[in-house]
Parts: structure tokens; C-alpha cells; sequence
């Protein structure tokens, strides 16, 4: 959703360069003054010409959203047609997913996505598992939307307020195809078109990237993290700390030894992900400061925590409290030892208990619960014993 405010914003900013710049050309060349010539600029525009900006910036909302459904759409059917099966669908924070069988909606929040359709892998070997046609998916729907937009402006004789609109979706879906259709990294991460050109040359990152997919599906049924499969949680060897799918198995490996309360390892693991942490998108640079917070409170490093605690972070996790329980543990872990406040401590658990059905992740749930109790068993005079 970002991106569309910023498209709208960079509207916004053209026209009003352009007036800045027209009008006083116009008082140049006519030897007026440039009150006079913006005053007959103003009161030509008349209430139907502010109705069609007004459809023209609404239509401009409606196009985006469009393309991002059409987007995740094509993912969606593009993954059924080779064998994946069916987690979720997200649209800004709205969220269906399967669960117990049927479909639910849910509440999720990821910040710099404005929509997700994630599938679980097919049960099959590593060579056998296609990943193109995942990753092609989203920018062929946006694509062949695009094409039946200009066809229909061109062959047929619409009411000009269905022609903006449709103006509106060609202008977006040629947006959304460059944006995924050249390779090209935003924001650190991998778009669909370069995952598509490495995800088959990079086996490792393959296999990374089909682990995620079936531990994001386990999650959501809400199976323990002790009773995984360990292959999930393999990390690459070597680490290609520039690769976002290496790095989510580390942080993947880092959460499943702090839910087993193996600490020290975790501490580890963390510690190297931290020297490396220039080499990782922004997204993922939180998420480790966030878990090495928790680990440092966990181990008794309650200065390092306080480091790595910081008001970026602090906006991270509280951006993300209400749909991921992870970041409920971070604040408790915070009230309890870096704020000494055992009472908010208790209140943020019992709030995670009354309303863990609604978390989409309830593997992270259990987790969230199970060392929010062992923190408050645990912690004594402002240290991990």
C-alpha cells in the first residue's frame, strides 16, 4: 500500500510543479501577471472537472488493489496447476486462510507488502519441486489483465468514466509488471522474476525457499516446534547473507532453538547473523535485532538487550503486537526486564491467552505462551537465572 501512496503522492507533486511552472510561462507570453493568469486558470475549472479527478484518483486506488488480487491470483493458480497446495490469501491486512479444513479470515500484517498468497510445496524430491511457474504467476495475470484493459479501450465504445478506470488498471499493471517482470531486488529482497532465474540454479536457496513455504503451512496448524521435522530448519552452507531466502533459515533455526529454551545456541547463531547484518534487507534487519533482544534477556545480557532494543525496533514490534504473538513476547520480555514492570509483564500474557485463536500462526502461539511463563518463572531481581 505504500507504494500507492507514493505513486499518488508523486501525482500530487507533478501537478503542482506543473501549475508552478505553467502559469508564470502563460503570464510571459500573454504580458500579464501571474495573479492575474493563475485567477482565469482557476475559475475554468468547473465541478465536473473536479468530479473526474476525484474518479481518476479513486479508480487509481481501486486499479491498485485490483492488481495486487490479480497478482497474488496468478500465483495462486499458477502454484495449484504444479502440485501446491493452498495456506493463504492476503489482501493489506485481510487474510483467508485454511484452517482445520475450511476457510477463515484473520487479521495480518506484514510490513512493505500489500498483499501475499503463500501455498505449501508439493510432497515431492527438491528437483522435482517447479518454482518458475510460482514465481511467473503473479506477473502473467497482471500481464494478460492489462492487455484485455487496452483492448477494450481501443475496440469498444465505453462511458468515459469506465475508460479512466480502465486507464487507471493498464497504468497500474504496467507498473506491476516492471516492478516483478525485470529482475531486480527492492528493497533487499529478490522479485519474482529474479527468484524465478535463481531459485533453479541455487539449490540451496530452493531448498530454503521450500522449507519456509512448508513451515509457514505447519505453523498455521499449529504443530510444536519440538515436534517438527529438523530438515526444516537446516541452514545453507555456505550462508549467502545477501540472499533473503539463507537468511530466513537462519532466523527460521535461531526461533526453534529459543523455543526449545536452548539459549545459548540461539545467542550464537544470532551473534554471527548480527555481523553480517548490513548484507540484509531492512525487513529482516528487525526482525534480527528483535530476536537478539529476546535472547540477550533470556541469557542475562540485559545491557546488549537494551542495544539491540532500539526506537526502530520498538516501532517494529509494536507495528506488528496485534497479528504476530512473537512480537507479544518481545513486549512482555521488555515490561519484565528492561522496564521492570512485572504487572504489564502478566497483563500482556493474559491477553495473548484470551486471544491466541486469533493469530493466524498458532505454532508462534504456543511458543509466545510457553516462554512468557518460563520469563516469569525465571526472572529474579532483573536477571535470567
Amino acid at each position: 500500500m505504500k507504494a500507492l501512496f507514493k505513486l499518488i503522492g508523486s501525482l500530487l507533486v507533478g501537478i503542482c510543479i506543473g501549475l508552478v511552472i505553467v502559469i508564470p510561462l502563460i503570464a510571459l507570453i500573454d504580458g500579464e501577471s501571474i495573479v492575474t493568469v493563475a485567477r482565469k486558470v482557476f475559475t475554468k475549472i468547473d465541478l465536473l472537472d473536479i468530479a473526474v479527478c476525484v474518479w481518476a484518483f479513486l479508480t487509481l486506488i481501486v486499479a491498485f488493489l485490483l492488481q495486487i488480487v490479480i497478482h497474488e491470483g496468478g500465483h495462486l493458480v499458477a502454484g495449484l496447476l504444479t502440485g501446491y497446495k493452498f495456506v493463504s490469501f492476503r489482501l493489506l491486512s485481510w487474510t483467508l486462510i485454511r484452517k482445520d479444513g475450511r476457510l477463515q479470515w484473520r487479521k495480518y500484517d506484514l510490513a512493505g507488502t500489500g498483499g501475499q498468497c503463500l501455498l505449501a510445496p508439493p510432497d515431492r524430491p527438491l528437483e522435482q519441486i517447479d518454482t518458475r511457474w510460482y514465481n511467473a504467476g503473479g506477473v502473467l495475470a497482471n500481464v494478460i489483465t492489462t492487455l484485455i484493459c487496452i483492448l477494450l479501450i481501443w475496440t469498444c465504445d465505453l462511458p468515459a468514466l469506465l475508460d479512466i478506470f480502465l486507464m487507471m488498471m493498464v497504468l497500474i499493471g504496467i507498473f506491476f509488471v516492471l516492478m516483478n517482470g525485470i529482475p531486480m531486488k527492492i528493497g533487499g529482497v529478490a522479485n519474482d522474476a529474479l527468484n524465478l532465474l535463481q531459485l533453479e540454479k541455487d539449490l540451496p536457496g530452493k531448498q530454503s525457499f521450500c522449507n519456509v513455504l512448508e513451515l509457514n503451512a505447519r505453523n498455521q496448524e499449529g504443530e510444536l516446534y519440538s515436534e517438527l521435522p529438523g530438515r526444516l530448519f537446516e541452514v545453507p552452507e555456505p550462508i549467502d547473507w545477501k540472499n533473503s531466502m539463507h537468511v530466513a533459515s537462519v532466523l527460521a533455526a535461531a526461533t526453534r532453538k529459543q523455543a526449545l529454551h536452548q539459549w545459548e545456541e540461539s545467542y550464537g547463531l544470532l551473534t554471527e547473523a548480527c555481523s553480517h547484518k548490513a548484507d540484509m534487507m531492512i525487513l529482516y534487519q528487525l526482525e534480527l535485532e528483535n530476536m537478539m533482544t529476546l535472547a540477550c534477556i533470556a541469557t542475562g545480557r540485559i545491557d546488549e538487550a537494551r542495544q539491540h532494543y532500539t526506537p526502530d525496533v520498538a516501532k517494529h514490534v509494536n507495528r506488528h503486537a496485534t497479528t504476530q504473538s512473537d512480537k507479544q513476547l518481545t513486549l512482555m520480555a521488555v515490561a519484565l526486564s528492561l522496564d521492570g514492570d512485572r504487572p504489564q509483564a502478566e497483563e500482556i500474557m493474559q491477553q495473548l491467552e484470551a486471544n491466541r485463536d486469533k493469530y493466524i500462526h498458532q505454532t508462534d502461539v504456543a511458543m509466545s505462551l510457553d516462554l512468557m511463563h518460563w520469563l516469569l518463572d525465571s526472572y529474579k531481581k532483573e536477571e535470567i537465572k
